[in-house]
Parts: structure tokens; C-alpha cells; sequence
């Protein structure tokens, strides 16, 4: 009997004393919280931004041709642990919405680990700059949303709901959020031409 408790003590104490290895991942993830996509000499630039309490975002700028390809890029070189899981908002340039709208989005919506109710906007360039300089533009820019939503139903405002207009035959045109800055951020609709985003 002695030798049956002890040998349940000691698996007991193991097993405690052993942790939860998947916690350890949590900690050493670089959890990706937005993504901006602009145009820089030419070139397409995709900048994560981590997960983070800092006053200033800290985003990782990867020049690619693709959200997959800086995904990559970003994996192998920057940020090796990234996760996506917690992406919350998608900045893209309004310059760049017929080349990188319709094929980031369908990227970013087959990945197995997202939420389809993140966010979606396109912006000018004011609103990237000030985007990366402060960490509450981000909940800004979602209230916005939200409230230009509520206001007109028909806005697409989130990652599911662009793709679903982008892969529907009935669907011509749709309207997405337009985030501006001249001193303070302004959100109005915009009409995306699905022939001229393919």
C-alpha cells in the first residue's frame, strides 16, 4: 500500500512540476495585431504590427508582392513564432486597393487561424503615418467602422464580409470604409469596382 502511494505521489508531483508545454508558446508568439499595406518606391510594403502595451506600435515593414509572400518573409527573417489569431485590423493604401484588396483578403480569410469579424479599411497615406506613430489609432479606427456601419448596412467592414462580396456572381460593386487625416481621423464610404480590384 505504501509503495502504491508513493508511486502515485511521485507521477502526481512529476506531472505538476512539469508545466504545460503549450503555455510556453504563448509566451515566445509574436501575436500580429494589424497590418498595413502601402506603397513605397514602387514597391508594395506590408507592415505587422505586434501585439504590445507600448505607446508606439511596433510594426515590422517587409517589401513583398504578396500578403503570403511577407507572411514568409516575416516568419523566416523577423518574427519567427507569428500568429495571426489575434489580427484585428487591415490598413491598405487607397493607391493599392486594385492590386492588394481582393488578393490579401482572400489570403487572409483561408488562413485557419483568424477571425473573419477583423476589420478592413482602406486609407490615404496621412492616416498610415499616424497609424504607426500612436497605439490608439487602432480603436479609433474600429469605432469608426462600427458606427459607419450601423449607419449604413450595406458598408463592408470586416475581412468575411469583403470576401463574400468578391466571390459573389451577384455582386458588382460594394462599398467599403475610407479612414482620412488632416489633423484628426475621418471615416467615409467607398465604392470599390469589383472589375477594376481583379
Amino acid at each position: 500500500m505504501r509503495a502504491k502511494l508513493c508511486v502515485i505521489l511521485i507521477c502526481l508531483s512529476s506531472v505538476l512540476l512539469s508545466g504545460c508545454q503549450t503555455s510556453r508558446k504563448i509566451e515566445t508568439a509574436s501575436i500580429i495585431e494589424n497590418v498595413s499595406i502601402s506603397a513605397e518606391d514602387s514597391r508594395v510594403c506590408y507592415t505587422f504590427y505586434i501585439l504590445s502595451s507600448d505607446d508606439k506600435p511596433k510594426g515590422i515593414r517587409i517589401p513583398a508582392d504578396s500578403f503570403g509572400e511577407a507572411r514568409k518573409l516575416a516568419e523566416s527573417e523577423y518574427i519567427p513564432n507569428l500568429s495571426l489569431s489575434k489580427l484585428e485590423l487591415l490598413l491598405i493604401e487607397d493607391s493599392l486597393s486594385d492590386r492588394a484588396l481582393e488578393s490579401d483578403i482572400e489570403y487572409i480569410s483561408t488562413q485557419p487561424s483568424f477571425s473573419p469579424s477583423a476589420y478592413v479599411a482602406l486609407c490615404d497615406r496621412n492616416t498610415l503615418e499616424a497609424f504607426s506613430r500612436t497605439a490608439g489609432g487602432q480603436r479609433l479606427i474600429e469605432e469608426q467602422l462600427t458606427l459607419l456601419k450601423k449607419n449604413d448596412p450595406s458598408v463592408c467592414v470586416n475581412y468575411l464580409s469583403v470576401f463574400n462580396r468578391f466571390a459573389s456572381s451577384k455582386t458588382k460593386d460594394f462599398t467599403v470604409g475610407y479612414v482620412t487625416c488632416d489633423g484628426e481621423m475621418k471615416i467615409s464610404a467607398k465604392k470599390i469596382e469589383k472589375t477594376k480590384a481583379r
